[in-house]
């Protein structure tokens, strides 16, 4: 029997095998999915993502893979620039920001995992929890037990929820909470190579990566590419939600999805004057190329943890934030990073788990809550400001609103709080 077995193979599940690993914990991943079933277009990762990925030796590998930035810059509708933000800084922050693909990400979380021999099962649903059990003075360990679609039923010390937003886990832990609500906006990418813009970028005067923040919605241009010649661009616009299914259906018909940037973007009642080069990332812009992502966010769960602390949640399967404001993965990391921590101190030799563990877990899920939530009223600031101006008047206020921010706080703009994070402090919420 393994000692935590973790459902879910994402990414935040990835990152916490591999730090139990390096604590000498013994644990197994089962993933839903199949190994070759990727989706997504690119993250952006922050300083306190980055940190923890080379913690577990995967930043160098990474570094070359993706594009390395340190500042974004902020511009209205017609590209004309208001300032720029700090996403990351190896002088500040001792590492700078990654935009990378995530199938690379993956992909070299993957490699790292069996070249340390965890176990990883794919194609392994699970669909319930069956029970837990609590510690006791005669048995060192209580345990949980989880089922899996084929019947097998695996029993661990700890069954940890790394299975996203439709979490099956946290039905057994929360099962009132209600289902992912819909944001009201979705972020359409589109991918091209530089060389097709040719001298647009120039003439444009718009730094790179940027965000424009028009009448019509939000704009974005990153690189993903180590050399910055593969360009990407994600509108956020506002729509009306949809089931599963005409999502899916959404996200294949790249034609649909262009004709609707340009009707939004580029012919609509509300005009932008948008910078040639934009234009031309949109037109140029090859549909099948296209990929949606819908925000979805869930309300708010209370208890991350089962009454015995045998079954925890992390990661979207506990908090769901919206991309807006760039730290979904990070959140992700920081519980498993910090998770393991608590787990380690849990299997030391002289910690009581009948006694001791309510309290422990207890700590650490009211440590990653305060944070967590602190990091979702960021984002919904963020979000806010790529929503589409109704009125003239709004379009000014906003624009006055992000000069006016940069201006006053610098182009640090408070991250601090955001991008220092170290996973070690912890170790003293849980001492107190």
């Amino acid at each position: 029997m393994v000692q935590v077995a973790i459902i879910g193979g994402g990414l935040g599940g990835l990152v916490l095998a591999l730090n139990l690993h390096k604590r000498n914990i013994s644990t197994a991943i089962y993933e839903s999915r199949s190994e070759d079933d990727i989706h997504g277009g690119s993250i952006a990762l922050a300083p306190n993502a980055l940190r923890i990925l080379d913690r577990i030796g995967a930043y160098e590998a990474l570094r070359v893979r993706g594009f390395i930035y340190e500042r974004i810059y902020f511009a209205n509708g017609s590209g004309q620039e208001m300032g720029y933000v700090f996403h990351g800084s190896s002088e500040l922050y001792n590492f700078p920001a990654l935009r990378i693909k995530r199938s690379i990400l993956r992909e070299e979380l993957v490699r790292i995992v069996k070249r340390e021999g965890v176990p990883i099962y794919w194609n392994k649903k699970c669909v319930r929890i069956v029970s837990e059990t609590a510690a006791t003075t005669t048995q060192t360990n209580g345990s949980a037990t989880a089922e899996f679609s084929d019947g097998e039923k695996v029993e661990a010390d700890f069954v940890i929820g790394a299975d996203g937003i439709h979490s099956r886990i946290r039905s057994f832990i929360a099962p009132d909470v209600g289902d992912p609500t819909f944001t009201g906006l979705t972020g359409i990418t589109g991918t091209i190579h530089a060389d097709e813009l040719g001298d647009l970028q120039e003439k444009a005067r718009l730094h790179v990566p940027c965000m424009l923040f028009g009448a019509n919605g939000s704009i974005g241009i990153l690189p993903s590419s180590f050399d910055g010649k593969e360009i990407e661009w994600f509108a956020n616009l506002e729509t009306e939600d949809r089931s599963r299914e005409e999502w899916t259906k959404f996200g294949n018909d790249g034609q649909w999805m262009k004709d609707l940037i340009l009707q939004r973007f580029l012919y609509g009642d509300k005009i932008d004057h948008s910078p040639e080069m934009v234009k031309q990332l949109m037109l140029k812009t090859r549909p099948e190329v296209l990929t949606n992502w819908p925000f979805y966010t869930l309300p708010h769960v209370e208890r991350w943890t089962s009454p015995h602390k045998r079954v925890i949640l992390i990661g979207d399967a506990a908090h769901a934030i919206p991309p807006t404001g760039g730290q979904g993965a990070a959140m992700a990391f920081e519980d498993a990073d910090t998770l393991s921590y608590v787990l380690a101190r849990a299997y030391s030799p002289d910690f009581n788990q009948a006694t001791d563990l309510s309290d422990l877990i207890t700590k650490w899920e009211h440590h990653r809550q305060d944070r967590v939530g602190k990091i979702t009223v960021f984002t919904s600031q963020s979000g806010r400001m790529r929503r589409p101006s109704t009125y003239v008047y709004e379009q000014v206020a906003k624009e006055w609103i992000i000069w006016a921010a940069l201006k006053i706080r610098g182009p640090q703009a408070g991250g601090e709080w955001i991008f220092s994070y170290n996973p070690e402090d912890v170790l003293a919420a849980i001492s107190s």
